[in-house]
């Protein structure tokens, strides 16, 4: 399994493709298609990532799941998790529901966001604490 996870599934059929059609779109086999979905192949590089986002209709950073997102501030060092399974609800149209470990602070992702965004905001959200 690869290190880093891909979201390719869900957007594929969310827009509605096989993936047959989506490996024609983007000039690559089916069988390349389900590994990176299935998560078996050891590594997908920046032009196949490219490729995707660009026949799905997204930014390239929106196929990579982040399960935890490590950053500094103030001189602690805190961890931006994926929340989603433990939150009560989770807003239409979000993907994943966003936790600052150990602070009971929980934000909704909002579309094209980077795990830089992700810190911009949980720090702003310390801030206010």
């Amino acid at each position: 399994m690869s290190p880093v996870q891909i979201r390719l599934r869900e957007l594929r059929i969310a827009k509605g493709l096989t993936q047959v059609q989506l490996g024609k779109l983007c000039g690559m086999p089916q069988s390349t298609i389900s590994r990176i979905e299935s998560g078996s192949t050891t590594g997908v590089d920046f032009e196949t990532l490219d490729r995707l986002a660009a026949v799905l209709g997204v930014h390239p950073s929106e196929l990579i799941v982040y399960g935890q997102i490590p950053f500094d501030y103030r001189g602690r060092t805190y961890i931006v998790h994926d929340a989603t399974a433990q939150a009560e609800t989770v807003p239409a149209g979000v993907t994943v529901v966003w936790g600052i470990q150990g602070e009971g602070i929980t934000f909704p992702s909002e579309v094209g966001e980077t795990p830089g965004d992700i810190i911009k905001r949980a720090k702003r959200l310390l801030a206010k604490k």
